[in-house]
């Protein structure tokens, strides 16, 4: 095997460096990890998941394979958020003082409101999710800074207090997202 195909699997071998791995056949999604070996027929690569657990070997034939990405911003974030999966373990205790009152959105969001250790998960309307900083909360709507998957800085987004019907706090995901945005920040 020779070319650009052999080079890219060679230094992710050699350097444990990211790549991502996409089948024919399967729309759905991608394996990502590092090579373990190669050879003219197949590729074993050490798999792992989201938050940057090993998850495995997958081993795959090279005629199955559609395309490999390399060297692109998921694959960096993907060695930072394995670097420090460890961190990602630690939820830190975040206490919520739920009122007794209808105004639970006001009062749970007024508890997360500029802080800069928090990134919440905001979902609207019993549907739609959005993740970010929640910033100048009033008794009617509150800003949301959004922060993508990759910890990449969104569009900020003003939200109807009444159209919040549920805020997931420090979950995995969201300490995902802060630690990448942190990363970009370069304040990690």
């Amino acid at each position: 095997m020779t070319g650009n195909l052999f080079n890219v699997l060679q230094r992710s071998k050699d350097n444990n460096e990211i790549i991502s791995i996409w089948n024919y056949n399967d729309d759905d999604g991608f394996w990502s990890g590092y090579v373990k070996d190669f050879n003219d027929d197949m590729v074993s690569i050490q798999h792992f998941t989201k938050y940057g657990k090993p998850d495995g070997t997958i081993i795959v034939r090279m005629t199955d394979i559609k395309t490999i990405d390399f060297d692109d911003d998921y694959s960096k974030a993907m060695q930072c958020v394995i670097d420090y999966s460890a961190e990602l373990d630690k939820e830190e205790k975040f206490e919520t003082t739920l009122p007794d009152n209808n105004m639970w959105q006001f009062a749970v969001l007024k508890q997360v409101e500029n802080n800069a250790n928090l990134i919440a998960k905001v979902e609207i309307n019993g549907g739609e999710h959005f993740s970010g900083f929640i910033e100048n909360v009033t008794e009617s709507d509150f800003l949301l800074r959004c922060i993508g998957s990759l910890g990449e800085p969104e569009a900020k987004a003003i939200y109807k207090l009444d159209d919040v019907s549920a805020v997931r706090i420090n979950d995995i995901e969201s300490r995902k997202r802060l630690m990448l945005y942190k990363w970009r920040q370069a304040r990690l």
